[in-house]
């Protein structure tokens, strides 16, 4: 492809102007330097007046002086029969709910499952060796036509569970965390 000498000016001319107008001078900008007045957002507050303090009494004698603060109220503040009252209602209420909280046996839980068979000397072995190794873990043998369920523990929190769960595990390798209904006082015991 061939150009003219008039082409190759123009062509010259536009290249030259593209690169000077690429060279152009940036002013830096002090971004640490950001000003701005807020006051009139700023919230007012109206300050309380201030209450002098009393000075206290001088008690004057002649072996030396004695300073003794003034008190105005001497008397103990007394409860108003209508907060009496309704203590006596909050209590009586309080201890409704504390006598159904003792009645409740039974709350949601996890047991650790560690048999399912048919075998009833197995789940002897393995109740033994359970009551053994973890003497506070309570058992729990179900017996539905023909198959044994051996489960152990009340635990309210899956926490302690799996905490039990890792040990027994080693132990008894088919063993299965599962969620179950527990005996609240027996929870406790648990540590």
């Amino acid at each position: 492809m061939r150009f003219r000498s008039g082409e190759v000016i123009v062509l010259g001319l536009m290249l030259m102007t593209g690169c000077a107008s690429s060279r152009t001078t940036t002013s830096a900008v002090d971004y640490n330097s950001y000003n701005e007045d807020l006051s009139s957002t700023r919230p007012v507050y109206n300050a309380a007046p201030a209450v002098a303090p009393t000075a206290p009494a001088t008690v004057t004698t002649p072996a030396m002086p004695v300073t003794t603060p003034r008190r105005t109220d001497t008397r103990k503040p007394s409860m108003p029969v209508e907060a009496l009252h309704i203590n006596r209602r909050l209590d009586m209420v309080l201890d409704t709910i504390a006598t159904q909280n003792r009645s409740i046996r039974y709350a949601p839980g996890f047991r650790i499952q560690v048999y399912v068979g048919t075998v009833r000397k197995e789940v002897d072995d393995i109740r033994l060796l359970i009551s053994q190794n973890f003497p506070e873990l309570s058992p729990y043998l179900s017996y539905n036509l023909p198959t044994y369920k051996l489960k152990i523990g009340d635990f309210m929190r899956r926490m302690d569970a799996e905490r039990y769960y890792a040990s027994v595990r080693r132990l008894i390798g088919s063993a299965q965390l599962q969620a179950d209904k527990v005996d609240i006082r027996r929870s406790l015991l648990i540590k």
